[in-house]
């Protein structure tokens, strides 16, 4: 029961840190590779732990990519879904035997020692060791990270872009930003910019509603740059 209390403990804390930082975030820098929360420091301290002390390698081997354990280093999540808390509750609570894939228990802190900060740390690690490919994922040519945050500010002022997509870009009477499913740009920089440029025709929309050209706003074109990058980003980022 203590250790039950223990780890909804640690998990409330990581929850609230997480939250701080988010804010703290979205403030700072529209755009951060790592979870709320989480430092490089952390991940570079949860490497050391995973090849060490924390036996991590005993199971999911040097590579973290499989032994006993699953491999850690695909997009394939198996009890986690890819955040970082599922990751650290995983690791809290361990897997049990009928749970498992491969029929292998995994105690709670994989058997190890590691305390509540070295759990917070490999469980970074592993989140980093799985995301390896969004964190590294580079933007379009010509676009910065101050065009993404001049796209945002447009998009929810003057672009008046939220009057159809929503104030979260999620949809209303326009289709949703936010998602990989692509009506008209299939998802390219260009094609984006293209499309707020010229429109979109009531008759090629999914609910009959034209998009005018710039969206109706008088949008200079380093404007419509700048919305486009803001747009390409929020369909292309890892939201865990």
């Amino acid at each position: 029961m203590k250790s039950r209390l223990n780890v909804t403990r640690l998990l409330l804390v990581a929850s609230g840190t997480l939250f701080v930082s988010f804010v703290h975030a979205q403030n700072r820098d529209l755009h951060d590779d790592l979870p709320p929360g989480v430092t490089m420091e952390m991940v570079e301290a949860g490497d050391v732990l995973f090849h060490g002390k924390g036996m991590c390698i005993n199971c999911h081997g040097a590579t973290a990519e499989g032994l006993l354990g699953p491999d850690l280093t695909d997009s394939e999540w198996l009890l986690a879904k890819a955040s970082y808390l599922a990751i650290l509750q995983v690791i809290l609570n361990g897997v049990p035997e009928e749970l498992s894939t491969v029929g292998v228990e995994m105690p709670a802190r994989g058997g190890s020692a590691i305390d509540n900060e070295d759990v917070l740390s490999v469980a970074a690690y592993t989140w980093s060791l799985g995301h390896t490919d969004d964190a590294s994922e580079e933007l379009p040519l010509g676009v910065t990270q101050e065009m993404i945050s001049r796209g945002r500010e447009v998009f929810e002022t003057r672009g008046d872009c939220a009057s159809c997509h929503g104030s979260d870009a999620t949809g209303d009477q326009g289709p949703d930003l936010t998602d990989d499913a692509w009506i008209h740009a299939k998802g390219s920089y260009l094609q984006i910019m293209s499309t707020i440029l010229d429109g979109v025709p009531a008759r090629k929309t999914i609910l009959g509603v034209p998009m005018p050209p710039r969206g109706g706003s008088n949008l200079t074109d380093s404007e419509v740059q700048a919305v486009a990058a803001f747009v390409w980003f929020i369909s292309h980022r890892d939201e865990d």
